[in-house]
């Protein structure tokens, strides 16, 4: 595995704003502080295609925090970013003016290809320290839901949508949860995610919004570590994952890093906020309090963002130069660490209850409170997601001291995920514990694979929704 960090000379950097790009001049100097090229033997490398996910830039990039709005890391990454954005444009008027800029990493300067924006998603839920106000806004993204709120392209052009509740006076939304709205008004700036011709009955998703990649920002109080989240079916955030968890691992030398993906290969059947883009990707980093910031947590979740826009941006410098077949891209980078393109990875079980963007062993609620649980986690398995759970393990406690034991009902074995994650203790987001499976998918096709009767032979394999999952 090669260990020098590939990157290119940068020759010119781009301040962007809102959509608007702007190039400054760049100095000789600054070009020589670019690191070096890692230059090879040539590579034989696949063909990419021209439809290739792997053959067309990814341009505009937002990134949203605060879609819970007591998950405050996100909220400060990207205000950290709007602050480098600030840096970057001083420097532009004053050359000495960021000469005492002590952060390592400035996304505009550090990845010009990238025409970048932040979105702070639940301003209200945020500005009251709450993970929502009426109803969970990650779960508001179906076109079911989109579609019963009407948008005003001309009220939408005169507000912040970043900022600002936009709809907040109209009347005729005051039955609406504020979530279903707000949901309405970000898939109008970042998609849209459907047309007025898409139906419920299975219409495929608009394959042009506005956002080439959406990232999604999070924080749980489990004990996940730093969680790549992924859509099966999507080459692009697959091979995206494969590079940020080396890197994470090998170069920054985080130990618990996984990528977990959602067999829901198909956009329009996601529900979550990333999915207005044509690519989606979730950061999630924990365990932290709700409402707390860390700084250990804040620098895992950089270390995942800035890994990921280094790909994009990679990528891009590859596809506007050319292959060079003299050259080691990052898709052969990948190659190298990955033989035969295959990623290990956790695969989520389908949802089966509204609220749900997995499938979860679930708990009874308290009558008196549907938030409550009647039952708690036992203590030996709190903290321990990602390790297996089997049929007769104790699971739950009741009030009366009984364990509660696992009855199987997604497996004989089980990985459990977010476990006791205070999030899901309220029933717009899905109570109880995730359920996943080890597995593996190639980040060349973005599907999951599963070895065959035949020895040593590994097929590509669409994971289908059913009623029990084993």
């Amino acid at each position: 595995k090669p260990k020098q960090q590939l990157r290119h000379p940068l020759s010119v950097p781009l301040v962007i704003r809102g959509g608007q790009q702007s190039a400054r001049n760049m100095s000789n100097d600054d070009n020589n502080d670019a690191a070096t090229t890692v230059t090879r033997k040539t590579y034989p490398r696949a063909p990419v295609f021209s439809n290739s996910p792997f053959a067309v830039p990814v341009k505009k990039v937002t990134i949203a925090g605060g879609t819970h709005g007591n998950e405050y890391t996100g909220v400060w990454c990207i205000k950290a970013i709007e602050k480098q954005r600030e840096s970057l444009m001083n420097e532009c008027d004053d050359d000495t003016a960021n000469e005492g800029d002590k952060n390592p990493i400035n996304v505009f300067k550090d990845y010009p290809s990238l025409d970048i924006d932040t979105l702070l998603a639940n301003p209200m839920a945020y500005m009251a320290n709450k993970r929502f106000i009426d109803t969970d806004l990650n779960r508001e993204f179906s076109m079911e839901k989109l579609k019963r709120v009407k948008v005003d392209e001309e009220t939408m052009e005169l507000c912040d949508i970043q900022q600002e509740f936009c709809s907040e006076d109209d009347a005729t939304l005051s039955s609406l949860p504020h979530e279903a709205i707000r949901a309405r008004e970000i898939e109008t700036i970042l998609g849209p995610k459907f047309t007025e011709s898409s139906s419920p009955n299975g219409d495929a998703a608009y394959p042009d919004p506005l956002m080439d990649i959406v990232i999604d920002l999070h924080t749980t109080t489990a004990n996940m570590g730093i969680s790549l989240i992924i859509p099966e079916g999507d080459a692009l955030m697959s091979a995206a994952a494969a590079y940020v968890l080396n890197k994470c691992k090998n170069e920054y030398g985080y130990d618990n890093v996984q990528c977990c993906m959602h067999a829901l290969p198909k956009r329009q059947d996601r529900m979550n906020l990333s999915s207005c883009g044509k690519h989606g990707f979730t950061i999630e980093v924990g365990p932290t309090p709700q409402g707390v910031i860390r700084h250990d947590v804040v620098e895992k979740t950089e270390a995942a963002l800035h890994s990921l826009l280094e790909f994009l941006h990679l990528r891009n410098l590859e596809l506007e130069k050319g292959d060079d077949a003299n050259e080691m891209s990052v898709l052969d980078h990948l190659r190298d660490i990955y033989p035969g393109g295959i990623v290990p990875c956790y695969r989520s079980a389908p949802a089966v209850r509204p609220g749900e963007l997995s499938g979860k062993i679930s708990w009874p609620n308290d009558p008196e409170n549907p938030n409550f649980p009647a039952v708690m986690v036992h203590k030996s398995i709190q903290d321990r997601d990602f390790e297996p759970l089997r049929v007769g393990d104790p699971l739950f406690v009741s009030l009366d001291g009984e364990v509660i034991p696992y009855d199987g009902s997604h497996g004989d074995e089980v990985n459990l995920l977010f476990v006791n994650e205070g999030g899901y203790y309220y029933a717009s987001s899905g109570t109880g514990i995730g359920v996943a499976v080890k597995s593996e998918f190639d980040w060349q096709t973005g599907y999951f694979v599963i070895e065959s009767d035949d020895e040593g032979v590994n097929e590509e394999v669409i994971i289908e929704e059913k009623d029990s999952y084993e």
